[in-house]
C-alpha cells in the first residue's frame, strides 16, 4: 500500500515559493476545519493505490453514515498556486471505468468522482469560477493567496451544512452545470 502523505510531502518539496505558501495555508487553515468535523486523510484512500490518486491531491473523507462525505483538494500539476475542491458522498458501491467497461467497486477503493455524482465548490456561479488561487501573475502574491484562502474558508460552513443535510436528489441527476450559487455538477452517473 502506498503512503499518500509521503508522496504528497515529496511533491510539496518541489514547489516554488508562492505555491509553497499557498499549500501551507491550505494545510494550516483549511484542512484543520475538515478534521474538526471528522474528516480524515486516510492512508488507504482509493484502496491505497498510488496509481489512482495524484501526489498533488489531498483526499479527506468522513467514514460514517450511509454515504461517506468525500473531498479531494487538487493542486495544480504545473506547480501554480491554485486548486480545485471536488466533493461527493460515496455510497457503499461505486463505479469505475476499467478497460472500457463500468465495474462496481467498494467505496473504500473509490475516488471522489466514482460515486453517483460529484461537484465542484465555486466562489460564485456568475463568475463561472470553481478554482481558488491564481494561475498567471500577481503583483502581491501572498496578499492574493490570503484572499483566496479566506474565500475558501468562508465557504466551508456551507459545504459542511450540505454534507450534514444531504446532497439534494435533484442535484444527483443533473449531468453538469450549476445547481447552486457555489456548486457546479462536475459529473453524474444518473439519467437526467
Amino acid at each position: 500500500m502506498a503512503d499518500h502523505r509521503k508522496r504528497f510531502e515529496r511533491w510539496r518539496k518541489k514547489l516554488p515559493k508562492n505555491t509553497a505558501y499557498f499549500v501551507d495555508q491550505v494545510l494550516t487553515r483549511i484542512v484543520p476545519e475538515f478534521e474538526a468535523r471528522g474528516f480524515v486523510w486516510y492512508q488507504d484512500y482509493a484502496g491505497g493505490d498510488a496509481m489512482q490518486i495524484g501526489a498533488n491531491d489531498i483526499p479527506l473523507q468522513r467514514r460514517s453514515g450511509e454515504e461517506w462525505p468525500t473531498v479531494q483538494i487538487m493542486f495544480d500539476k504545473r506547480f501554480r498556486p491554485f486548486l480545485g475542491l471536488d466533493f461527493a458522498t460515496l455510497p457503499p458501491v461505486c463505479t469505475r471505468w476499467v478497460d472500457g467497461d463500468v465495474v462496481n467497486i467498494p467505496r473504500e477503493k473509490a475516488l471522489v468522482f466514482e460515486g453517483l455524482a460529484y461537484f465542484g465548490l465555486c466562489k460564485r456561479s456568475n463568475l463561472n469560477y470553481c478554482n481558488f488561487g491564481y494561475i498567471w501573475f500577481s503583483l502581491f502574491p501572498q496578499r492574493r493567496i490570503d484572499k483566496e484562502i479566506d474565500s475558501l474558508l468562508a465557504l466551508l460552513p456551507y459545504l459542511f451544512d450540505l454534507f450534514d443535510r444531504g446532497i439534494p436528489e435533484t442535484w444527483l441527476s443533473k449531468k453538469s452545470g450549476f445547481v447552486d450559487e457555489h456548486v457546479f455538477v462536475m459529473g453524474s452517473r444518473q439519467p437526467e
